[in-house]
């Protein structure tokens, strides 16, 4: 997927997207979507070795499946992503899972919101989020933030420039805004602490990944150490993550992407455990997420219990092509409505999945379309 600007960010440049799209087609015929993005930096699986384990270990897995209920449906997934040890490919995982659930919602005629359920609300409000670019083009989109009046803003930080950037970010937008900031995992404990105490002028509300992946200890050092909540996105990717963060009490705030934690179901569990610990989760994305995946993002932020920040639908902003027909995005003010119809509620555009495939595998065993039995309701 190719992006109308570069991305930037800490850990990576992002000038295009591989992603994985994969659909379902039942016996009856109905063929369900879905999508993950793999990202080695933050879950160390990569694009050939989450579609092997698509063709050899989840499409064998399903085949001929039945499926007579949402119930038996959700509990054979969770089963599956257990025993064939999926948070090692969450991706490969996230895209069959979303598939299946596409193609079961468009049988059941129900969305996918009701299938993961229960709905809690029927309208979200988005972030904006704001790279790491230069002065200018930072202010550009800082006076689009205003004028378009959205109250929650992301910036990238983790360079020289970030005091700066803050200074600009409130004279455009003034202290009513609530501005959080994601360091993706840009400094060491000790270096986190004194920017983010540096930081505190400009009252930030939440610091995204302030160290490396893998330092639990060292975010449970910041956490402890600043009064703002500390958001776990990279070290977060897995149940175990979560279990761990929470025994070590290692911050406040888990970021929850649904591809990156392997699917809606584990995206459940684990947004569940942070709610019986008492830490806050919010909504994130994948950079390059098509509308796909998108809809299984804003379906998932409409059950449960209230995020504290949501982030995505971004594909109209970023792609330079979607593949759907009607991209999934939130208005001018980031306010977003539960989507239409059935399924993820989005009309993929077969023809543009052609066009953008590097790699196209059809029938099993290499696994983008395959039979599954969905009994009616």
């Amino acid at each position: 997927m190719g992006f109308q600007s570069p991305i930037k960010h800490n850990l990576a440049t992002h000038e295009g997207s591989d992603n994985i799209v994969l659909g379902v087609t039942t016996d009856a015929g109905i063929t369900g979507f879905g999508e993950g993005v793999p990202r080695a930096f933050v879950t160390g699986e990569g694009l050939s070795d989450s579609l092997l384990f698509l063709r050899e270990v989840l499409a064998p897995a399903i085949v001929a499946g039945e499926f007579p209920s949402p119930q038996a449906l959700l509990q054979d997934l969770e089963n599956l992503y257990q025993h064939a040890h999926a948070q090692r490919h969450p991706a490969a995982f996230c895209a069959l899972e979303t598939a299946l659930l596409d193609a079961a919602g468009r049988t059941w005629d129900m969305p996918v919101t009701e299938l993961i359920g229960p709905k809690l609300r029927t309208s979200l409000e988005y972030s904006a989020v704001i790279p790491l670019m230069s002065p200018e083009l930072i202010r550009h989109l800082l006076r689009l933030v205003k004028m378009n009046r959205m109250r929650f803003v992301k910036l990238k930080v983790g360079t020289d420039a970030d005091l700066s950037t803050l200074r600009l970010a409130r004279d455009e937008l003034g202290y009513d805004v609530d501005i959080r900031v994601d360091a993706n995992a840009a400094w060491t404990p000790s270096e986190a602490i004194a920017r983010l105490k540096e930081m505190q002028p400009y009252r930030i509300s939440a610091v995204e990944q302030p160290v490396a992946k893998a330092d639990f200890a060292g975010l449970k050092q910041v956490s402890e150490a600043i009064q703002i909540p500390v958001i776990a996105d990279e070290s977060l990717c897995n149940e175990d993550d979560a279990r761990r963060l929470i025994d070590l009490k290692a911050c406040r705030m888990f970021n929850l992407r649904v591809s990156k934690c392997g699917g809606l179901g584990a995206a459940s569990r684990i947004r569940r455990m942070a709610e019986a610990a008492g830490i806050l989760c919010q909504l994130g994305c994948h950079v390059g997420e098509t509308s796909i995946l998108s809809a299984a993002g804003r379906h998932f932020a409409l059950t449960g219990p209230q995020l504290s920040y949501v982030e995505g639908s971004f594909s109209p902003f970023l792609l330079l092509r979607d593949v759907v027909s009607q991209p999934v995005a939130f208005n001018s003010d980031g306010i977003a409505y539960e989507l239409p119809g059935p399924g993820l509620g989005v009309e993929v555009l077969e023809s543009a999945l052609d066009e953008l495939a590097v790699s196209h595998y059809v029938e099993i065993p290499q696994v983008s379309y395959f039979r599954n039995t969905f009994a009616n309701r």
